[in-house]
């Protein structure tokens, strides 16, 4: 029995990042490869305010995957792999936590 795998994404733009065209780029490109997975975003969470310690993340995702195998290929693929120069350009930090 192949048992769902909820990701959740956390992201921190850097400055100018969220407006760029690169982070348009970026995207559209993950959000397909993420699909092409089998990922479905469940919510999506803009952050207000951080209560706790560390720096406040700007954005939380939700994501289903199929599986756990399909969601570490979604991160893991060529096509991923490809996309990273543009990820690092736009963000400061993003975390791909399984659950």
């Amino acid at each position: 029995m192949t048992v769902n795998c909820t990701v959740i994404l956390e992201g921190t733009f850097r400055k100018g990042g969220k407006t760029s065209s690169a982070f348009e780029e970026y995207s559209q490109r993950s959000t397909a490869n993420g699909e092409a997975h089998g990922g479905v975003v469940v919510k999506n969470y803009l952050i207000s305010e951080n209560l706790g310690q560390g720096e406040k993340p700007d954005f939380i995702l939700v994501v289903e995957y199929p599986s756990q195998d399909k969601a570490i290929k979604a991160f893991t693929c060529d096509e991923y792999r490809r996309i990273l120069s543009i990820r690092d350009s736009v963000f400061k930090e993003v975390k791909i936590l399984l659950v």
